[in-house]
């Protein structure tokens, strides 16, 4: 949101949170709440000088808009969604062409310095848009700890997998075992009004660090064990059934899925995109390997299909609901049109364990 009077600019939840507070202090009989005047006294960034009814009551309209066009993309007008798909569009083919290129000319390398450069701008975007929720301010050395638990799974999970440095089971138990002693010496340094957001701050790093680069590391494994079509079969499913979901919910939907966490899906376009997907399996996985017969794997290909329509989706619905949780579009504008790196692989994430671990047990 936009201070309409000298530009500073907070997040929806951040206006939440002090609008919270400034009703829970005890004030003046002549306090008007959401008085922008009244806000002052809980932050000094918030300097408003619209004192009579009739600002306060544009500025409040001013608000409603500003939360609207940024959590909203169809109040921004039918103009600005076509500029979306357009751009949407255009990035698409950039990073398709981008990704068959880099394939074809580094192979499996190429794809594994995608996979490495895609952990970190996902670990970044999570921490930012977290950090839109942050009620105090942090020393610097709290991106200092986030980026060292950071390097400390990836040396317990991705480079490890790459066998980049030796004894790497060590090395990352004693980084794990610092950051363990640098937390509580940052408590006892910030002091017990600082435990709770520095602790949420913790908890929020970590599950960004399961969530996003644990799972993902699953995609070297299973490109150095099965090879690239099982790492793009999967990947292509998810595009398929995020794009029929559209379609569907687009022609016929009509109930919604989850309204609370993503009002635009529904439950047509849910069941439309999976029946699709499981329906292109099997052709899927023909093409990819050049026509032959897939009598053997096409039972394979139907799982992967069924866990990619079924279970895959819900990766985009926690986003989502992180999203809306801190008054953010998107996680980030890495990709032109589609945000950041989360908004397009979060179901791609949930996808790369299930994929490892079936063909691990499965497919000899």
């Amino acid at each position: 949101l936009t201070n309409l009077s000298n530009g500073h600019t907070i997040n929806a939840n951040e206006f939440q949170l002090r609008l919270k507070r400034a009703k829970n202090r005890p004030t003046p009989s002549h306090f008007h709440l959401p008085s922008a005047h009244n806000l002052h006294a809980d932050n000094d960034d918030l300097q408003q000088t619209h004192d009579d009814d009739a600002n306060n009551g544009e500025l409040k309209k001013q608000v409603v808009i500003a939360t609207k066009s940024t959590i909203d993309p169809q109040f921004r007008g039918g103009a600005a969604i076509g500029g979306d798909v357009a751009e949407r569009t255009i990035s698409a083919i950039v990073m398709l062409a981008a990704v068959t290129l880099l394939v074809q000319k580094f192979g499996q390398q190429g794809i594994i310095a995608l996979i490495l450069l895609s952990q970190t701008v996902m670990f970044h975007e999570a921490c930012k848009t977290v950090s839109l929720g942050d009620t105090v301010r942090f020393p610097n050395g709290m991106k200092v700890q986030q980026w060292w638990w950071y390097l400390t799974v990836q040396l317990g999970t991705s480079l490890k997998y790459l066998n980049l440095a030796k004894n790497v089971e060590l090395r990352a138990f004693g980084m794990a075992a610092l950051s363990l002693v640098l937390g509580v010496v940052t408590m006892a340094h910030i002091g017990p009004d600082y435990f709770l957001p520095y602790l949420s701050k913790v908890a929020s790093s970590h599950f960004a660090l399961l969530f996003l680069v644990v799972q993902s590391s699953t995609w070297i494994l299973t490109l150095q064990e099965f090879g690239t079509i099982w790492f793009f079969f999967p990947a292509l499913l998810v595009i398929v059934n995020d794009t029929m979901a559209y379609v569907f919910g687009r022609l016929i939907g009509k109930n919604k899925l989850i309204p609370k966490l993503s009002p635009k899906k529904t439950k047509e376009g849910f069941w439309g995109a999976a029946i699709s997907t499981v329906a292109v399996a099997a052709p899927l996985l023909r093409y990819l390997l050049g026509g032959d017969d897939i009598a053997d794997l096409q039972r394979h290909a139907i799982a992967i299909a069924l866990y990619v329509s079924i279970v895959s989706p819900f990766g985009g619905f926690l986003a989502s609901a992180v999203k809306r949780t801190y008054g953010a579009k998107d996680f980030g504008a890495f990709i032109p049109g589609h945000g950041g790196a989360i908004d397009r692989l979060d179901c791609q994430i949930v996808t790369a364990p299930f994929v490892y671990f079936y063909l691990k047990q499965y497919l000899k």
